[in-house]
């Protein structure tokens, strides 16, 4: 993310800043070790680029940034955990590696750090970025929780999903950006598109990753291709396909076989990942994800910052929702 990578390395300088050497060791290395697997960080880094962008100081973005980015965190601790998932970023999760008890007090632990680095922000914009965190992390936890319970249901929507996925992830990415702009003291119309710019890149890159857990290369991922189909998580590959079945009896042995989790792991993505390809699953899918990258992009000229910066945000949606490709 070559747009990114100023802002990227110089959030890594204060993250490894952080004091996490503390007692009991029991809790903060697992916290440690999940925070140093890796990731993009690229949600930090638009909290700085955008704050940049409207002539704001970078250092009155940190705390923002260090506490979205642990918050992020917590999320994946906690979202591995009612997964059971065992990779995450191609390394063992920190549930699988530490346990159960002490992955869940992990993540409720990173909660509280992000709150705290958060409430180190400049007096001027305490307040309004208080609000959008609480806010944002009230909406991730929803998300997860429909997630959570679509995986019960089998009539699932295209509207029910884009709303999961709208709270589960975009929102964060939204929030992210609208911060940035916000101690960057941007017009308040300029927020308002910025965060509907974060919220159609998000919406990209959720899609992209739910196209990656079927035809993305496990090394590069990161993690077990096919976990989705495991768990009959409903993605949008799942909701289309849905969709595309005409036939009622093939219909039901879709729907039977997706939410069938006694069935052999391997067996099962075979056979879902062969129908989505003989459905053309995989190419509407990217079409989905070409769509909403296109939307944000279609916000961008709206902005009042100069063309220059206008053409360097959208050279970083397409770094952002073209991951891995």
């Amino acid at each position: 993310m070559k747009t990114l990578n100023i802002y990227i390395n110089y959030f890594k300088k204060h993250l490894n800043e952080l004091d996490l050497n503390r007692e009991p060791k029991t809790l903060y290395d697992p916290i440690k070790y999940g925070l140093g697997v890796g990731g993009k960080r690229f949600r930090p880094a638009l909290i700085l680029l955008l704050c940049d962008f409207y002539g704001g100081n970078l250092d009155d973005a940190i705390p923002a940034a260090l506490g979205i980015e642990l918050f992020h965190n917590f999320t994946l601790f906690h979202d591995d955990i009612m997964d059971k998932a065992q990779l995450r970023r191609g390394k063992e999760t920190v549930v699988a590696k530490y346990g159960l008890n002490t992955a869940l007090l992990a993540g409720d632990t990173l909660f509280a750090i992000a709150y705290s680095m958060v409430n180190k922000t400049n007096e001027k914009h305490l307040n309004r970025i208080l609000e959008e965190f609480t806010n944002t992390a009230t909406k991730v936890c929803e998300g997860q929780q429909l997630d959570m319970d679509y995986e019960t249901q089998i009539n699932v929507t295209k509207n029910d999903y884009e709303k999961m996925i709208y709270l589960k992830t975009a929102v964060l990415i939204a929030s992210s950006m609208k911060i940035g702009a916000i101690i960057g003291n941007c017009p308040a119309n300029d927020e308002n598109l910025i965060y509907d710019i974060g919220i159609s890149l998000g919406l990209a890159f959720q899609l992209q990753d739910d196209y990656f857990d079927c035809f993305g290369n496990e090394n590069t991922f990161g993690k077990k291709i096919g976990g989705d189909i495991v768990d009959a998580k409903k993605t949008f590959l799942y909701v289309s396909a849905c969709e595309s079945i005409n036939n009622e009896t093939e219909r039901k042995y879709f729907y039977d076989l997706y939410n069938n989790k006694n069935i052999d792991n391997e067996e099962k993505n075979k056979k879902i990942i062969t129908i989505y390809k003989n459905l053309n699953i995989d190419k509407k899918t990217i079409k989905q994800i070409d769509y909403h990258i296109m939307e944000a992009k279609d916000v961008i000229h709206q902005l009042s910052i100069d063309n220059n910066k206008k053409d360097l945000i959208s050279q970083v949606i397409d770094d952002i929702s073209n991951r891995n490709k």
